[in-house]
């Protein structure tokens, strides 16, 4: 009579490899550990925790907004993106050997095949997702963040960026809607950070300006929302781009240094919108422009009523840009546009950054937006961003008596005091650490502080 073999529990077997695997999935080394495994396991905790606990340094110490832009700078991404790949190897090497360590013998059953399969794709997931945010962020900062000059120097990886000046940036709202037959500057506005006393000063211009000085002294005498087209129009006479001319205008005009441009193409903007799940605005006074050229729609006309609004794209470019209603201008337009892009700051930023949507929401921003500012800059933008609070925002708009209404060949104008308006500039734009004031500047009460002074 031949003795019995007697066979392992196929079903215990595979419980305990899973629970090995498991373990490892979830920290490289914890399976061997659990397999007794004492100094295979340290090969595998000890770059495991030490990664571990980097990420949560990182994060518990920096802004996500902070930590965002550091991670998307390409230097910091592509390093980032390679230690992911050498995690994932490091953790499907630790699944497999404890899984399969040859300390337990037996055949594997289906059970604990389809276990392994379960785990091996739990693992692998992560990293997948991590490769495509990547490749989305690598992506939109290539079309976004423009190689080339800023104010004439050539931006250089690893520049030293001084903490204590303002920093400058013309916003430019592209209109370039299919049925314009021109390219026009429909939105122009100014927005500088003062990193020392954590405030944002916010300008806007209207589009109507005439006259308005250049860089060289000369003046440019239609409207400045033609400004940019004419300038690439003509490259002998501006040779640095019709953005660049464009920058150095409206310095000239304000009497500030303005090195820095974001351009927002406002078609882009709706579904920039419409992915945020759209924006919202308190509206003080109803009104109705029967003019407006809705975009996808035949007939003219938008109106609004009085009250706290979510808008989408569509609605929101339309608030931002209606004019020609009972009681508005041009001015009145700049108010609301400074308002639409307040909101949708509130609304990307809500959740930490941006830059924390999905790769969708960066697929239309590397469509929509272009900067010139540099890519190395943004984790310092990022902080002092962070730590201004929303009563430290400062807005104004040059409108009368800044400027004088009048009729020119160029249609219906603007003409600018210079000096009047660099005088509201430079009490909008203080050095480094003073008090914005806003303009109209509120007139001074006996008991107001020397810097409460008139307006101009």
């Amino acid at each position: 009579m031949h003795a019995r073999r007697i066979r392992p529990d196929a079903g215990a077997l595979d419980r305990r490899r899973l629970t090995a695997a498991v373990l490892s999935a979830i920290l490289p080394g914890l399976g061997q550990l659990f397999n007794g495994r004492r100094r295979l396991a340290a090969v595998f905790l000890v770059p495991s925790v030490v990664l571990l606990a980097l990420a949560l340094l990182a994060w518990v110490s920096q802004t996500p907004a902070r930590l965002a832009a550091m991670i998307a700078a390409p230097a910091t991404l592509s390093t980032l993106l390679s230690l992911s790949l050498l995690l994932l190897a490091l953790r499907l090497v630790s699944v497999f050997q404890a899984f399969l360590d040859t300390r337990w013998h037996g055949r594997t059953g289906r059970a604990g095949v389809l276990g392994l399969a379960l785990i091996v794709g739990a693992v692998i997931l992560p990293h997948v997702i991590v490769h495509r945010y990547g490749t989305a962020f690598g992506d939109t900062f290539a079309r976004v963040f423009q190689p080339g000059t800023v104010a004439g120097q050539t931006s250089t990886q690893g520049t030293d960026y001084p903490l204590d000046e303002r920093i400058n940036v013309l916003l430019v709202g592209v209109d370039s809607l299919p049925w314009r037959t021109t390219t026009l500057t429909d939105g122009l506005m100014v927005v500088s950070i003062d990193p020392v006393g954590h405030t944002v000063s916010l300008l806007s211009l209207p589009r109507d300006l005439i006259n308005v000085p250049l860089g060289n002294g000369d003046e440019f005498g239609p409207k400045i929302n033609s400004l940019m087209s004419y300038a690439d129009a003509h490259p002998d006479d501006f040779p640095e781009g019709g953005m660049a001319a464009l920058q150095e205008a409206v310095g000239s005009l304000l009497g500030i240094d303005v090195p820095y441009y974001a351009r927002l193409d406002l078609l882009g903007f709706i579904d920039i919108v419409d992915a945020v799940g759209g924006v919202e605005v308190h509206v003080e006074e109803a009104f109705d422009d029967p003019e407006y050229e809705i975009w996808g729609e035949d007939d003219p006309g938008w109106s609004i009523e009085a009250g706290t609004h979510r808008l989408d794209g569509i609605n929101a470019l339309a608030y931002a840009r209606a004019r020609k209603g009972l009681g508005e201008s041009d001015f009145t337009r700049a108010g609301r546009q400074q308002e639409i892009l307040l909101a949708l700051r509130d609304e990307v930023t809500q959740d930490g950054s941006l830059l924390w949507e999905l790769p969708e929401l960066l697929q239309l921003v590397g469509d929509t937006v272009s900067t010139n500012i540099p890519v190395e800059r943004l984790p310092q933008l990022a902080a002092v961003v962070d730590e201004i609070e929303d009563d430290a925002l400062t807005r104004a708009v040059i409108r009368h008596p800044l400027v004088k209404s009048r009729r020119t060949k160029y249609g219906s104008s603007l003409d600018p005091n210079v000096k009047a308006i660099q005088a509201v500039a430079a009490k909008l734009f203080p050095a480094p650490g003073g008090q914005p004031l806003p303009w109209p500047t509120p007139k001074p009460s006996p008991t107001a502080t020397p810097s409460s002074t008139p307006e101009p």
